[in-house]
């Protein structure tokens, strides 16, 4: 069964599942680096939000084997148990003056988002640009945002400066930074409990300080990989922490030394102490190796290396 017939026979289950409770439809939505994805998407007239689902690693798993049944009722449950059953009011967001306590930003490629952004207010930074989302604070809707486009601005009457301006503060405040050694990080995931943590139950209390009152006052022990994550609490967007201030130099003085950057994905970046045992070249293979090889399109964040100099307290692409 090609992916179209694949698609289409899950449409046509889930529309006569659906009659006379919501509309069901195929969307094509373009998703970050420019990458397409196919989802279900469930509309009702008098609820404002529709649900998605994306189809693509459903398919993955009925090419490894998965029945069509098993795939049917997977879709089936996470369409009722995720559905929206009222209104969501909106007002959070239609006025700058409630919407800018959340607005957040992140980094995302450049390249291959060329196109896009001309849609949507950013800065470039380096090879990257800086793009602004708002992040829900809805305990039903855990991790959603909302991507702010040029209307949007149009209809706050705002510029990309006074975003940038919010951002800068609501970002390390929200979505605090976390910075540990690559041994913990496999260790947290060989336990089933890394990825899209709930940030409420993992930040801990006790760790603000600094002119800013954001910053972590990190500790991390030294790891026998020599490399280390940051990111934030909640695994989200989380490469943008080395725009935090006074992130990167912390992490230089506790390491003791220069820092090479490895962009692993939108989600993390790697550090490695610079101590003479590696070259440019072996890391920018290392990083388009497990580009190509292990993260997802719509997650890649740059094929180059970065550098961080306690001296001049700046990153430059390598």
């Amino acid at each position: 069964m090609t992916f179209q017939e694949f698609m289409f026979h899950i449409l046509q289950v889930m529309q006569e599942e659906m009659e006379g409770e919501a509309e069901v439809s195929l969307r094509e939505i373009v998703k970050n680096n420019g990458v397409m994805l196919n989802g279900l998407t469930f509309t009702k007239k008098e609820i404002n939000i529709s649900p998605t689902i994306y189809l693509e690693e459903f398919y993955r798993e009925y090419k490894d084997g998965k029945t069509m049944d098993e795939i049917m009722e997977e879709v089936k449950e996470i369409y009722y148990t995720g559905k929206p059953d009222h209104d969501v009011d909106m007002d959070f967001f239609t006025e700058y003056r409630k919407a800018k306590e959340r607005i957040v930003y992140k980094l995302v490629n450049y390249e291959k988002n060329k196109e896009f952004l001309e849609h949507i207010p950013h800065r470039k930074f380096l090879d990257l640009a800086i793009v602004y989302y708002y992040l829900v604070d809805m305990k039903e809707f855990a991790n959603a945002t909302i991507l702010i486009h040029n209307k949007h601005l149009e209809c706050w009457e705002v510029g990309e400066e006074e975003l940038y301006t919010h951002a800068k503060i609501n970002t390390p405040t929200l979505l605090k930074v976390n910075f540990c050694g690559m041994m913990e990080v496999l260790k947290e995931i060989s336990e089933e409990d890394f990825l899209w943590k709930d940030s409420d139950k993992n930040e801990p209390d006790d760790v603000l300080n600094g002119e800013n009152g954001y910053l972590l006052e990190m500790h991390v022990k030294k790891d026998e990989t020599g490399m280390y994550v940051l990111s934030n609490f909640s695994r989200m967007y989380g490469a943008t922490s080395i725009l935090y201030e006074g992130v990167l130099e912390s992490c230089a003085k506790q390491l003791g030394a220069n820092l090479f950057i490895l962009p692993s994905s939108v989600h993390e970046v790697i550090l490695i102490p610079d101590e003479g045992q590696v070259t440019k070249d072996k890391l920018e293979q290392m990083v388009q190796e497990v580009n190509e090889t292990q993260v997802e399109a719509q997650e890649l964040l740059s094929d180059f290396v970065y550098y961080y100099s306690v001296e001049t307290r700046g990153i430059v692409r390598l």
